[in-house]
């Protein structure tokens, strides 16, 4: 399974997160669940890191109805932001309520992030990523239209997002990296977009590879220097801002 989903977090006091930070060898309670480090420098990254979660429920569709259950969790650790992936978001949710919510003090959040500036930039021709699909909800007259999705190389080019862009509340953007002097980056019918990244701080993306896992952290250190965030997230230093 190569698609992966979480989200970014950071905690509202500066730190610096160390891998011990998020590990519990052995459950709070009975029945509880567990995460240890199987794998530093993941796909060769730095602060990249992934641990096993184990759980006593299932959190994914299919395999044994008797537990244990283990789930592979990737990690990216950055001066107060963290970027938390598994294969299911019910995943990543188990793992903050059962495990960063007894280990972090203060707490971690997920981190809002603020789309519309972001589109906003992304649809500029001198922006270093575009904007690959949008997704948000009508605030126009017409009462037979709720919501509206777009894909594309570069949806801010389309006259569907010019015209009209403005009676829609995007609340999801999709980013890629956007090409110079008619340079693909990618090969044929390969999926031009890094990720997805939604205003409550929602992440999806496919990672298979190295040079995937440093485009991700590319566009998340992006977001952060440029403060599509809330002001109470720290400011950055280094990779994943």
């Amino acid at each position: 399974m190569t698609s992966f989903s979480g989200f970014i977090m950071a905690s509202p006091t500066p730190r610096d997160f160390s891998q011990r930070d998020f590990e519990m060898e052995k459950p709070e309670f009975p029945q509880g669940s567990s995460l240890v480090l199987s794998q530093s420098r993941s796909f060769g990254m730095p602060r990249w890191d992934e641990f096993e979660l184990t759980s006593s429920v299932p959190l994914s569709d299919g395999g044994d109805e008797r537990g244990p259950f283990n789930y592979p969790v990737f990690i990216v650790r950055g001066y107060s932001k963290l970027l938390v992936l598994a294969h299911r978001r019910r995943i990543v949710d188990h793992a903050i309520a059962q495990i960063f919510n007894n280990r972090v003090y203060p707490n971690i959040r997920k981190v809002p992030l603020l789309i519309d500036p972001m589109i906003e930039h992304c649809s500029l021709p001198t922006a270093e990523f575009l904007i690959t699909s949008l997704h948000g909800k009508y605030s126009g007259p017409d009462t037979h239209l709720r919501n509206i999705s777009l894909y594309g190389d570069d949806v801010s080019k389309s006259l569907v997002f010019s015209e009209h862009h403005e009676l829609f509340n995007f609340h999801t953007c999709g980013l890629g990296r956007r090409l110079y002097d008619g340079l693909p980056k990618t090969t044929p019918g390969e999926d031009g977009e890094i990720l997805r990244a939604a205003s409550d701080g929602f992440v999806s993306l496919k990672l298979t590879s190295r040079s995937q896992a440093a485009e991700i952290q590319s566009v998340i250190d992006y977001i952060m220097v440029r403060r599509w965030v809330e002001d109470w997230v720290p400011e950055g230093r280094g990779e994943i801002q």
